[in-house]
């Protein structure tokens, strides 16, 4: 199946794919909802991955949080990097429970993480195998510890250095 998918500013997009976005997210209960929405329409980027049929199949973001927020996420990790190096934040990025299973989750973070090719990124995720592996084949590496997530689970600290600070550091010695 062919799937669509468009990008945009939340200024650019209609009430009703905000909400449509906001309830696939929901949906994939990773996030707290409360206040979802206008963090939504913060955002920097938004995906919409979509069927022929125009349903709804997958979303993602490129966020640029504040820094108190920045500082509260690789403080609770006990990273080792700087958070004001980390500017941008992949997130959000669900897939519908119909669709799962088809490398999806790969395209839509694929799709974002072009946009910023030379900035650092950074994401969290839940620790599992399957959002390590994806995390890690697109250049995200865990730092610090896990903590603790919304619900009962460990949350991940992932780091991506865009490719114009990965070249000016050279190889590896």
């Amino acid at each position: 199946m062919m799937f669509t998918a468009s990008i945009s500013s939340p200024s650019d997009c209609t009430q009703e794919a905000l909400a449509e976005f906001e309830r696939l997210v929901v949906q994939g209960d990773a996030v707290d909802p409360h206040g979802l929405a206008q963090r939504i329409r913060n955002a920097h980027r938004l995906l919409f991955l979509r069927a022929p049929d125009g349903a709804l199949v997958g979303v993602g973001a490129l966020k640029r949080p504040r820094p108190d927020y920045r500082q509260k996420v690789f403080s609770q990790a006990q990273a080792d990097a700087a958070p004001e190096d980390y500017a941008v934040e992949l997130g959000w990025v669900v897939v519908g429970k119909p669709y799962q299973g088809q490398r999806l989750s790969s395209r839509i973070v694929s799709e974002l993480l072009a946009l910023v090719r030379n900035e650092n990124v950074f994401a969290t995720a839940r620790f599992e195998d399957r959002m390590m592996r994806l995390a890690s084949a697109f250049g995200f590496k865990p730092n610090g510890k896990p903590f603790r997530g919304r619900g009962d689970y460990g949350l991940v600290l992932y780091l991506r250095e865009g490719a114009e600070t990965a070249k000016q550091k050279g190889p590896p010695l």
